[in-house]
Order: structure tokens, then C-alpha cells, then sequence
């Protein structure tokens, strides 16, 4: 009923000032002055930012289209994680997740959040870091320092040339590695 109302205000005001009705949304013309076209459907325009989200008009300045939903602004920095908001000042969206942002380096492990300065993600799990070279293996964490990883299966690191056969850990200045087998 709005938007044939507006078409015949349009159409009467455009033969009186021919520049009302400029715009045309899909086959209908309407007055851009005070409606939008939102995916090929004419809405009114609302407030000091009108914005589309699809179908509907909104207005951007109070609210925020997450994946084509309509949501009120949260906080002194809004953002999406997926049709929800959050302020992104304290919170972080972790694969879909809204989780509280946490220490020095918030870092998202799946849908979990976590400190990067004292933890890392192995694998899709958060293991405290330890030593100089913190390393994964797996869902384990080690040290590279000081052990290796081989084939999933942390062994100590040891001898001039520290190399992996399957899950044994060598010294290959000294032993060869045939097939998976020492030899």
C-alpha cells in the first residue's frame, strides 16, 4: 500500500516538478529523496544513515546488518560475528563465537580465545608455552630446543644431525633410515 501511494505522489509530483521521481526500483519509480531501493524492494527511508540489509532499510547509525540480519550497535567498537554484534573493544568472534578478548595477544583457537603470550593453539588446542623454541606437535606442545617431533610422536632432539625415522628420533652423522627403520 506504501509503495503505491508513494508511486502516485511521485507521479503527480513529477508533472508538477519533473524532478521528483527519478528513481526506479526493479519496474517501480519512486522518489529517492525519501525512500531507497533495498534488493529490488522500495522502502522508506529511516533515520541519519538509511542503509539496505537485503530487503529492509535501516538505519546505520543505531544499528548493523550481520549476514542479512538487522541488529542494534553494541559498544564503542561494533562489528559481526555472524548474525550476532559484540564490541570488538573487549570481545573477539572465534570461528562464529563471541568470546572475552584476554591478555597481551588474543588469538582464537577454534571457537575458544586465548593469550598467544603465555599459550598456543596446537591442533584446535590451547597448550601453555614452554621453553625457547615452542613448537606443536600434534595437540601437544614442546620444545624445539630441545625435542622433535616425529610423525606425531615428540622425542628428544640429540647427536650432530637430530633427524626423525617414522616415529624414532636419530642421529643421522651416524645411522641411515630405511623405509620407516633404522638400518
Amino acid at each position: 500500500m506504501y509503495q503505491f501511494i508513494l508511486l502516485v505522489l511521485c507521479c503527480l509530483l513529477s508533472w508538477i516538478a519533473p524532478i521528483v521521481c527519478q528513481g526506479t526500483c526493479g519496474t517501480v519509480q519512486y522518489n529517492p529523496t525519501f525512500s531507497m531501493c533495498c534488493s529490488g524492494v522500495v522502502q522508506p527511508k529511516s533515520g541519519i544513515s538509511p542503509s539496505c540489509c537485503g530487503t529492509k532499510a535501516y538505519d546505520a547509525t543505531f544499528s548493523m546488518c550481520c549476514s542479512g540480519t538487522i541488529q542494534p550497535r553494541s559498544g564503542l567498537q561494533p562489528l559481526c560475528c555472524g548474525t550476532q554484534t559484540y564490541d570488538g573493544t573487549f570481545s573477539m568472534c572465534c570461528s562464529g563465537t563471541i568470546q572475552p578478548k584476554s591478555g597481551l595477544q588474543p588469538l582464537c583457537c577454534g571457537t575458544k580465545a586465548y593469550d598467544a603470550t603465555f599459550s598456543m593453539c596446537c591442533s584446535g588446542t590451547i597448550q601453555p608455552r614452554s621453553g625457547l623454541q615452542p613448537l606443536c606437535c600434534g595437540a601437544k606442545a614442546y620444545d624445539g630446543t630441545f625435542s622433535m617431533c616425529c610423525s606425531g610422536v615428540i622425542q628428544p632432539r640429540s647427536g650432530l644431525q637430530p633427524s626423525c625415522c617414522g616415529t624414532i628420533a636419530y642421529d643421522a652423522a651416524f645411522n641411515k633410515c630405511c623405509n620407516g627403520q633404522l638400518c
